[in-house]
């Protein structure tokens, strides 16, 4: 049997560095927050091949002295950690001591430092982890680091990284993050020579977006600050219709940490679900704000991935705070010059969506504009939507849903001016005049489909189906959380062959076709009666319903998530089938009748299924179609 033995320090440090140092980018990220821990006000990163031949970061932060220098470069050793308790109270970047000494084992490694009160600085060379040279340098203040021909006595890992453009991909990523959490501070990133990244510090997220994206691409996003007893949260929130087809613009921090979070994902996906379209993938850059002893941070050797001490609490309390900002902003997508789709990139591993910031020397164009399709027309006729009297208990359902306040709204005459509703206050504290219906005409009906109306400057293109469905739907809620949805008997009841497995899924949820207002009882072997169903749901519809629900509702809920999960989809379903559809005969009183409500829904702008119900043109877009400017 073999004997155990202690490994060398040029072992152990060639382990750590298989943890720490995956590829260029990693040295960069590690070394981008040791500078940002030196309290630096600028930090320069120069590549040369991708990061293969030449990785050079600079700052102008505190620097150090020749002792420290020397300490920086052994494992573990750290300014920051004293005491396992200190471990639960972390606000620096860096706190393992692992990186400059895993760095520099796996590199030729030269460090010079000076701090801002010394004649002279210090440099050191190390060649795979071997000293070569201590002495003094005329450096300026700060520390530069430059590594020379990563991997160059591993052979075996330098083979497996990626071509000069894939790994100067991921080295563009960790700037542009480390650029975005830290507005305040300068950023300058260089390959080859040319500049690629070279933004100013500036006051406010916003801002720094522009800078590294564009104007375009920053006037379509939204920039919010919210607040909880436990937690902040801060951050640009795309517009609905500036959306993507994948994740790449979905950025996470936590106390200005670049981090990885399916949490954050799913909450986001939880509180925009309502305005966003399934197939589409928001926009958001989250920074998170909460004290260091309810996160660990020492899950990954990398520091990307955390653990929070009570994600539910975390979860719920984004999603509200997300969905507090999309009631106070106005989600409707513009008809704009030249739609296009996202701009794709080929690189070695796969395709995905453009990700490089805008450079000195190039602006890449964005396109905000998303082309959606539309429902597939359904001829049938609808009976007219009256408005209904609502009330304003608590929230249902854990999906997007609503709480619609008390208004009762006066009968009109038919006219063709919408007028515009008191305003509306929503829970939160957010007020917001949701539609600026005020002088707008009603104009037409295009298609028996679209609603179109005048506005100062403007044209709105409402889509009737759509509208009806965000109507109802918040209806139906407000009337679950009140006296039940209202019930209309049926003279002959409708009877419907299901599964033995429909059957089961409908004792189950016996209790939930109630509050949706249906009366079932099972009539022999495979078929059921209906008795009773919701009063704005046409009759002939009654069976396909029921059937679809049956369809969709889980065999069994087993959390306390998915009841009011299951209740919530019946919601959106009952709110489809009960809804005008396109090819509808609308008169004036009722088209009048669907826009009154709708300016005085919580989320106007996207049904439940979150397709836009409005879409606005400008009357300067439609006089440069025609050359008028």
């Amino acid at each position: 049997m073999p004997k155990i033995k202690i490994l060398s320090a040029d072992v152990a440090n060639k382990i750590a560095a298989g943890e720490v140092v995956e590829r260029p980018a990693s040295v960069v990220k590690e070394l981008i927050e040791n500078a940002l821990d030196a309290e630096s006000t600028s930090v320069r990163v120069e590549i040369r091949a991708g990061g293969k031949r030449l990785i050079r970061v600079s700052d102008n932060g505190t620097g150090m002295e020749r002792e420290d220098a020397l300490l920086a470069l052994e494992r573990h050793a750290t300014s920051k950690v004293s005491r396992i308790e200190d471990l639960e109270n972390i606000h620096t970047f860096g706190f393992r001591g692992e990186a400059l000494a895993s760095i520099a084992s796996v590199s030729q490694f030269e460090l010079q430092t000076r701090t801002a009160d010394a004649i002279n600085g210090t440099k050191i060379n190390v060649d795979g982890g071997v000293f070569r040279s201590v002495e003094e340098s005329g450096c300026s203040p700060g520390t530069h680091i430059s590594i020379n021909n990563l991997f160059h006595n591993i052979p075996a890992r330098l083979k497996f990284l990626k071509t000069d453009t894939t790994e100067m991909n991921h080295i563009i990523k960790q700037v542009t993050w480390a650029a975005l959490a830290h507005p305040n501070i300068h950023f300058s990133l260089t390959h080859n020579g040319k500049s690629i990244i070279d933004v100013r510090a500036c006051d406010s997220n916003i801002e720094r977006a522009r800078l590294l994206y564009g104007k375009e691409f920053a006037d379509n996003l939204i920039e919010f600050n919210e607040e909880l007893p436990d937690f902040k949260l801060s951050g640009l929130l795309g517009k609905p219709d500036f959306s993507k087809s994948t994740r790449e613009y979905q950025l996470f921090f936590m106390n200005q940490r670049p981090i990885q979070s399916r949490m954050l994902g799913a909450a986001l996906k939880e509180a925009m679900g309502a305005t966003i379209q399934k197939d589409r993938q928001a926009v958001a850059f989250l920074f998170l704000t909460l004290e260091p002893d309810t996160v660990d941070v020492n899950v990954h050797p990398a520091k990307i991935e955390v653990r929070f001490r009570n994600e539910r609490t975390i979860f719920s309390g984004i999603v509200k705070m997300i969905r507090n900002v999309i009631n106070k902003e106005k989600f409707i997508p513009k008809i704009q010059t030249e739609p296009t789709s996202d701009q794709k990139v080929e690189t070695e591993d796969k395709q995905v969506d453009t990700f490089q910031p805008t450079t000195t020397s190039q602006r890449r164009p964005i396109q905000p504009f998303s082309t959606r399709k539309t429902a597939q027309p359904i001829e049938t006729t609808q009976p007219e939507i009256t408005p209904t009297e609502s009330t304003e208990p608590d929230t249902v359902a854990t999906q997007p849903t609503v709480e619609v306040d008390e208004t009762t709204i006066p009968d009109v005459e038919v006219s063709q001016t919408v007028v515009q509703p008191p305003q509306q206050q929503i829970p939160d504290g957010a007020k917001l005049k949701l539609l600026d219906f005020e002088h707008v005409e009603l104009k037409a009906n295009l298609f028996k489909t679209y609603i179109v109306a005048e506005g100062k400057d403007k044209i709105y293109f409402i889509d009737q189906h759509v509208a009806a469905e965000r109507v109802l739907y918040e209806r139906f809620v407000n009337q679950i959380k009140a006296d039940g949805i209202p019930v209309q008997g049926l003279l002959l009841p409708v009877t419907v062959e299901v599964t033995p497995q429909q059957i089961g899924i409908l004792k189950v949820h016996g209790e939930l076709f109630s509050k949706l207002g249906f009366d079932i009882e099972e009539f022999g072997a495979n078929t059921i009666l209906i008795r009773a169903i919701p009063a704005t749901l046409p009759t002939r519809t009654a069976s396909q319903t029921i059937t679809d629900l049956l369809d969709k509702l889980p065999e069994q809920p087993h959390t306390e998530v998915e009841i009011p999960k299951a209740l919530d989809d019946a919601l959106v379903t009952l709110a489809c089938r009960s809804s005008v559809k396109a090819g509808d005969t609308l008169d004036s009183k009722e088209m009048i009748n669907l826009i009154r409500e709708l300016s005085e829904a919580k989320l106007p702008f996207n049904c439940p299924h979150s397709r836009p119900i409005i879409i606005e043109m400008g009357r300067d877009e439609l006089e440069r179609r025609f050359h008028r400017q």
